[in-house]
């Protein structure tokens, strides 16, 4: 485990959200209607890990130290509620001559706006964090 652990927060560039994404993703499967809580265990421990390799240099400014930890948090949230929120564009297929438009903003866009929310929350994690 200590190896897997080593290997996520030392992870940088793409690889780094795409892990943050498919944590995110993951995490979908612990929530109803698939209720495997374990896969709990294992996203949000990913999500820490990655935190806690998102560190700048003491030189940059406080702004630059802080946007690696809310990229993370939104690549994270993206993938949750882009992979939890699926359920929104069938229910525009309801009515697809009238509401067919608003698909791809419902599918993406409603995800994309609400991994802000998760961004925010790693940046307020990363200003409490202990090295």
């Amino acid at each position: 485990m200590q190896r897997f652990a080593g290997r996520i927060i030392l992870l940088w560039g793409w690889r780094r959200s795409l892990v943050a994404f498919a944590a995110g993703a993951l995490a979908v499967l612990a929530q109803a209607p698939y209720d495997f809580f374990a896969v709990g265990f294992v996203s949000f421990p990913v999500l820490v890990w990655l935190l806690d390799g998102s560190t700048g240099e003491a030189s940059d400014g406080w702004l630059r130290r802080l946007r690696p930890a809310f990229a993370i948090g939104w690549w994270f949230g993206f993938g949750y509620f882009l992979a939890g929120l699926w359920w929104i564009g069938q229910a525009l297929l309801i009515e697809a001559d009238s509401f067919a438009w608003a698909l791809p903003f419902a599918v993406v866009g409603i995800p994309f706006a609400l991994a802000f929310f998760y961004g925010f929350a790693t940046v307020v994690a990363r200003l409490f964090w202990s090295s």
